[in-house]
């Protein structure tokens, strides 16, 4: 059974949630990001495309390459056996959502 974490949301709410992994912070009186919770998979979908985007940007940002050099990639929310990545040959920083 997986241990239970407790976290101060922002409104001061108590969220308990079960621990997801060993590498999960446990300290007490720390508040830690949380997943995001989502109210339809619509929703979730844009926002891991969003994050995809911001994080092609970011490797631009560092001077990072493109095409060949690598990509990035998310698991689509609703099937799992897909999942979005940057385009080939398109340099980090034209990433689109």
């Amino acid at each position: 059974m997986p241990e239970i974490l407790e976290r101060k949301g922002p409104g001061g709410q108590v969220d308990i949630k079960p621990r997801v992994s060993a590498y999960q912070p446990e300290q007490q009186g720390l508040i830690f990001p949380v997943e995001p919770v989502f109210s339809s998979t619509a929703e979730e979908r844009l926002h891991r495309k969003q994050r995809l985007a911001a994080a092609c940007r970011a490797f631009a940002d560092h001077g990072f390459d493109y095409g060949f050099a690598g990509h990035l990639t998310v698991r689509d929310p609703e099937h799992g056996e897909l999942y979005w990545t940057n385009p080939m040959a398109v340099h980090w920083s034209k990433c689109p959502i």
